[in-house]
């Protein structure tokens, strides 16, 4: 079985509420996958910094 088809045996047993709820969970998984694309000004920045350069921002904090 195909996990699709998994997924679609496990909704068949759901009750409406629930189900609703799975609706809403997909729905936002599939704008944060929009977001997270590479054109995001995120991604521009993820990994810019170095561990150290990180580590001595966070001293600068405290």
């Amino acid at each position: 079985m195909t996990t699709k088809e998994l997924i679609l045996q496990e909704l068949e047993q759901m009750p409406e509420a629930t189900l609703k709820a799975v609706l809403d969970f997909l729905r936002s998984l599939k704008r944060g996958h929009k977001e997270s694309s590479a054109e995001s000004p995120f991604a521009q920045f993820a990994g810019i910094l170095s561990d150290e350069e990180a580590e001595g921002i966070q001293a600068m904090e405290a």
